[in-house]
């Protein structure tokens, strides 16, 4: 079977490709990561270790307002479960939407095109529980990378770059508000759709 997708990744690597990335097209697309960690933290009370996992899902729908630049709402899902030694669990998720814009920098008749993505995203940060504690969620990113295409319409995508996420609990005994910043990799597939 790998072998299979090998071969079959080679041979639609080598037919030319045009993709479509001028004015009027539309762009369809989601990328997907899993992340898997063990946190060592330290509360006034003890030491504790946690096991936490983490998936994350973004779409986007975009139109190409003038050649190679698109622009349009991405949705976000993210689910977080875990527990600590303490005895304590979580189990969240969290629900976004906001616009994206994205520029591509080389001409469309290359097989692979560099380009920059930035968004901002603004939603709910939902704790399920005992409390059932909710909150707001917002984040913005701007990545940069690279797009690959297989054909005239589908482009794997590698990007990274900057992510800053704000996320608050309202309804809780104790207001919490976090403001996390650092690096991200995203990994995704983009549909190029040609207008008719």
């Amino acid at each position: 079977m790998k072998s299979l997708l090998i071969s079959l990744s080679l041979i639609l690597s080598l037919i030319s490709t045009q993709a479509q990335l001028t004015k009027k097209n539309w762009l369809v697309g989601g990328a997907g990561s899993f992340y898997s960690y063990t946190q060592d933290y330290t509360t006034p009370i003890a030491d504790l270790t946690g096991k936490w996992t983490t998936i994350d899902l973004s779409g986007s729908v975009g139109y190409f307002f003038i050649n190679k630049f698109s622009a349009g709402l991405r949705p976000y899902f993210s689910s977080f479960k875990g527990e600590s030694s303490g005895g304590g669990s979580a189990n969240y998720y969290r629900l976004a939407i906001g616009p994206f814009a994205r520029y591509y920098f080389l001409h469309a008749d290359r097989q692979f095109n560099i380009l920059a993505d930035a968004n901002y995203q603004f939603g709910i940060n939902n704790l399920l529980g005992v409390l059932h504690e909710k909150g707001k969620y917002n984040t913005f990113s701007l990545m940069v990378g690279s797009e690959v295409f297989f054909n005239t319409a589908v482009g794997l995508e590698i990007l990274f770059g900057y992510k800053n996420q704000i996320i608050t609990i309202d309804n809780s005994s104790s207001v919490y508000h976090s403001n996390e910043k650092g690096f991200q990799i995203s990994i995704g597939f983009q549909i190029h759709l040609e207008k008719e």
